[in-house]
C-alpha cells in the first residue's frame, strides 16, 4: 500500500526505456580457455528457481601413458587421483583402468606403473569418486582431454548393475576380492589386452563393481570395504546386460561402452 505522504513509481518512459535489471554481456565466439573456464564471469538474475538441474564442471585430464584417457566416453565412471602436485592436470581413471591399476599392484613385473598407483590395499587407495562423464570439450586435441563431468542431476550411465527398476538405488563398492577366480585366472588391460594371470599374486585385490540398494550381484564375491552412492534410476528400459558381459566390461573400456545406458538422478 502506498502511504499518503509517498508518490507512486513512475515506472520507464517510452522514450528513455530501460530493463529492470541489465542482462549479460556479449562473451567471446570462440571456444572458451582454460583460464576463462577457472574464472567465469557470466552473472545471472534469475528470479525463479530452477527444478531437475544438472551440474556438470571441467576437468582437465592428464595423459596416461598407453592413452587410457581417449577411450572415455559418455557414461564413464570418473575417478580422480588425490595428488597434491596436481594443479591445472589432474590424473583421471575411469572403472577398467583404475581395476587394471588395483589388480597390477600384485603382478610381479607391474610394468608401466609408478609407486603411487600400486593399491594394494584401503590404506593405500588414493582415487576419489568425481562423477559422470557427459562430453569431451576439446574432442579435436590429440594432447590433452577437457571432459564435462555431471556430479548432480540427470545423468546417463552404463548399466554394470543388471536388472533394474525405477526408484532403484545404483551406486558403486570398492570391494576386496580373488581376482583370478573373477575373471577366470584372465589378466586384462583397459585397451583389452588379454594376458595371463598367472603372474598376478595369490591374494585377494581391490576392485571396483556396481551395487544395486547397496547390495553387490550374487555372482560377485567379495567385501566391500568403501560404498559410493550414485543416484537414483529414473528411466530403464534398455536392454538387460549379463553378469558376464558386466565382469568384462569393468576390465575393458570398448565393452564398458557397449553396455546400455540408463538414466539416474544423482545424488
Amino acid at each position: 500500500m502506498i502511504g499518503m505522504t509517498q508518490r507512486p513509481d513512475s515506472g520507464s518512459s517510452s522514450e528513455n526505456p530501460r530493463a529492470y535489471k541489465s542482462g549479460p554481456s556479449q562473451g567471446s565466439s570462440q571456444a572458451p580457455s582454460y583460464a576463462e573456464l577457472r574464472n567465469p564471469t557470466l552473472t545471472t538474475s534469475a528470479i525463479s528457481i530452477d527444478t531437475n538441474v544438472t551440474t556438470s564442471v571441467p576437468i582437465m585430464v592428464r595423459p596416461w601413458f598407453e592413452k587410457w584417457e581417449k577411450k572415455m566416453r559418455q557414461g564413464s565412471i570418473l575417478f580422480v587421483h588425490a595428488s597434491d602436485h596436481a594443479k591445472h592436470m589432474q590424473t583421471v581413471a575411469d572403472i577398467p583402468t583404475l581395476n587394471y591399476l588395483l589388480e597390477n599392484a600384485h603382478h610381479k613385473q607391474q610394468t608401466n606403473t609408478s609407486d603411487e598407483y600400486k593399491m594394494k590395499d584401503l590404506s593405500t587407495f588414493k582415487f576419489n569418486l568425481f562423477g559422470i562423464m557427459r562430453n569431451d570439450l576439446m574432442a579435436e586435441s590429440n594432447l590433452q582431454k577437457l571432459y564435462n563431468v555431471d556430479v548432480f542431476g540427470r545423468a546417463m550411465v552404463a548399466n554394470i548393475f543388471g536388472k533394474l527398476s525405477r526408484s532403484d538405488h545404483v551406486g558403486l563398492a570398492l570391494i576386496q576380492t580373488n581376482t583370478k577366480k573373477m575373471y577366470n585366472n584372465v589378466f586384462y588391460k583397459p585397451d583389452g589386452v588379454r594376458l595371463s594371470g598367472m603372474l598376478i599374486e595369490d591374494e585377494d585385490a581391490l576392485q571396483v563393481v556396481g551395487t544395486k540398494n547397496g547390495k553387490i550381484a550374487d555372482s560377485v564375491e567379495g567385501t566391500i570395504l568403501r560404498h559410493y552412492p550414485l543416484g537414483v534410476v529414473s528411466h530403464a528400459v534398455s536392454r538387460i546386460p549379463t553378469q558376464a558381459q558386466i565382469k568384462l566390461s569393468l576390465r575393458n573400456q570398448d565393452l564398458f561402452m557397449l553396455l546400455p545406458r540408463v538414466e539416474i538422478l544423482m545424488i
